[in-house]
């Protein structure tokens, strides 16, 4: 379990790089006109997990969660409504996509760590195939609640509006750490 806790240290790290570019896109609003978004939604995470776990670059990962970031993210992290500095939000969004995959895509590896050291009840979850149960199984809340409360310090340290710490709270409480979660669970699975 060595290698998980460092594993960990990394995500905390990596969660320091992705709190910063989410506080410096939060600087800016919504921008709806930047981007064509396509009329179907983005899939659900069960489903952007298993994509996001089998795709083989950071690249491919990235553009994978690009339609959830700007249907899903975006919208609880910005203001509505149009800036002038639209180069700068590109950017800003292009730092966003980019810290995100490879934030997730430790998750990949910690489900690799998990398999090396399996505790009794997760090795019975992974045999009953049921990736609820594994979920399950792998889902810490105080461990979660300890992250979320780690990004919004580190965002109240950082974000301009005294809102954003809140609301990079809640991106991670329900839909960060939710995807990191079904991404381990793909990789269990995958691994059985």
């Amino acid at each position: 379990m060595e290698h998980l806790s460092h594993l960990r240290h990394i995500i905390a790290s990596l969660d320091e790089a992705l709190v910063d570019s989410l506080c410096t896109r939060a600087q800016r609003r919504l921008n709806e006109s930047l981007y064509a978004l396509p009329a179907a939604p983005p899939p659900d995470l069960q489903a952007l997990a298993g994509q996001f776990a089998d795709s083989p670059t950071l690249a491919g990962r990235a553009h994978l969660l690009r339609p959830a970031y700007l249907h899903t993210l975006l919208p609880l992290l910005c203001d509505p409504g149009q800036d002038k500095g639209q180069p700068a939000c590109l950017s800003a969004d292009g730092a966003c996509l980019d810290a995100l995959a490879r934030r997730l895509a430790l998750s990949v590896h910690v489900a690799t760590r998990k398999l090396e050291a399996l505790p009794e009840a997760l090795q019975s979850a992974i045999r009953s195939g049921d990736p609820a149960r594994v979920e399950q199984a792998i889902t810490h809340p105080a461990v979660e609640a300890e992250v979320v409360a780690r990004v919004q310090n580190r965002a109240s340290a950082r974000a301009a509006n005294p809102e954003i710490p809140a609301r990079i709270g809640r991106l991670y409480a329900e839909w960060i750490i939710p995807l990191s979660r079904k991404i381990q669970v793909h990789g269990l699975l995958a691994g059985r």
